[in-house]
């Protein structure tokens, strides 16, 4: 019984003694009233409380019946009747679960995007140190091909055909293809080379010819030594046209 006006649903918290056991404060919220009579339902009771109360209830039901209780203090949050809407109903204790806040799909789609970026950008860096790697391998490797290594600081002179081969220290004769022998192609291959300042051939170019004979001229011309031309004593590159004549 209590002397005040309650609603079912509203929180109060509940204090009562127990004879020869203790007192015991929990929580409880309104379930019914009529007048001045109560009914409350426990909402949190400590565990050592809770062990308390059953080992009152057998001890007096051994006895033959429980034993009056003191009267009951019951602490009311604010006498007055509170909104509606805010009241506060709790669960029963057994079926409270955690709640996780759910993420928002704006923070979903934005971490993903990020991700994504994330993967391009590795992607495109790890393409980039590779092209980079490969280039300078390839570079090393032309260094190191015959006919391949020519000074950029020398210009370059156009030098006749006759006076360039007075020049010649090495001379590959050119292989007079089988397909040509049975075609019975026949002529004359014109290439325009290019003679670095050692005197390698670094570049070759095909001016006229069946196609097929100008390409075994620049097989063994690749492969010809000459010496260096030089101009006021200092090599340079030179160019010059050679021909090679397939019978």
């Amino acid at each position: 019984m209590l002397a005040a006006e309650l609603f079912p649903g509203e929180l109060v918290g509940l204090e009562f003694e127990l004879p020869q056991a203790g007192s015991v404060l929990a929580k409880a919220r309104v379930c019914y009233h009529d007048r001045l009579r109560y009914g409350l339902q426990f909402l949190a009771i400590p565990p050592e409380q809770r062990a308390m109360i059953e080992d009152w209830a057998a001890a007096n039901q051994e006895r033959g019946g429980p034993a009056r209780a003191e009267p009951a203090t019951v602490a009311v949050p604010d006498a007055r009747p509170l909104p509606p809407m805010q009241r506060v109903v709790e669960p029963p204790l057994h079926s409270r679960r955690p709640v996780t806040p759910p993420r928002s799909k704006a923070a979903a789609r934005y971490l993903r995007r990020k991700i994504l970026m994330l993967l391009i950008a590795s992607v495109i860096v790890a393409t980039g140190v590779g092209w980079w790697r490969w280039e300078r391998a390839w570079q090393e490797l032309e260094s190191r091909l015959p006919g391949r290594t020519a000074t950029t600081s020398q210009s370059r002179v156009s030098v006749p055909t006759d006076e360039m081969l007075r020049l010649i220290v090495h001379k590959v004769d050119p292989v007079y293809p089988d397909v040509a022998g049975k075609a019975r192609v026949k002529g004359l291959a014109v290439l325009d080379a290019v003679v670095g300042t050692d005197g390698t051939v670094i570049s070759l170019r095909p001016v006229s010819g069946p196609d097929i004979l100008t390409r075994a001229a620049m097989d063994s011309v690749q492969w010809w030594k000459f010496e260096p031309y030089r101009v006021n004593g200092q090599p340079v590159e030179a160019e010059t046209t050679i021909a090679v004549q397939f019978q």
